[in-house]
Order: structure tokens, then C-alpha cells, then sequence
């Protein structure tokens, strides 16, 4: 038995390493990965600055409940932000990347 296993890994060793290909269609996939990533980006952004509005729009008509929804907006901002920024290395850890 141990003769076959011997023979089997002989074989195998002399197999050729094959490099890893892309699969077709790879880039149109990382194209819109990058799409949805940009427009993340942008949202985070829009929601930090609309909060901003809405928080001084309630600061100036002293309407509470618009001051309170801006804060939450611009506290949501910055968390997605911080998301944002560590999720690419959270992933690639997690995934054994390295990156």
C-alpha cells in the first residue's frame, strides 16, 4: 500500500504547476464592484453633509426633532466612513490575503 502512495506522490510531483486563471467575465464583476464602492463613497458623503443641513436647519428654526435627525445622520456618516475604510482589510484578513 505504502509502494502505490510512493508511486501516486512520484506521479503527481511530476505534474506541471498550472498558474491560476482569471475566469471570463472577471473584470466586467470587478468593474461594477468598483461602481457599488464609488457609490458608497459619494453616499457617506452626501448623508455627512445633508445631516449638517438638517442639524442647522433645526439649530436655526429651533426645531429639535430636525437638530436630532441631523446628529444621527452625521453620527451614521462617520460610522459607515470608518466601515468604509476598515472593511477592505478586514476582508482581506479574514479571506488570508494578506493585504
Amino acid at each position: 500500500m505504502i509502494t502505490y502512495l510512493q508511486g501516486l506522490a512520484g506521479v503527481l510531483a511530476s505534474l506541471p504547476n498550472v498558474g491560476p486563471n482569471t475566469p471570463p467575465g472577471s473584470t466586467q464583476i470587478l468593474g461594477v464592484v468598483g461602481n457599488i464602492k464609488w457609490l458608497a463613497g459619494v453616499s457617506l458623503i452626501a448623508v455627512f453633509f445633508g445631516g449638517l443641513i438638517a442639524w442647522g436647519a433645526g439649530r436655526f428654526v429651533d426645531h429639535h426633532r430636525f437638530g436630532r435627525i441631523g446628529i444621527i445622520m452625521i453620527l451614521c456618516a462617520l460610522a459607515g466612513a470608518v466601515a468604509y475604510g476598515i472593511g477592505y482589510q478586514v476582508i482581506n484578513s479574514f479571506a488570508g490575503s494578506g493585504g
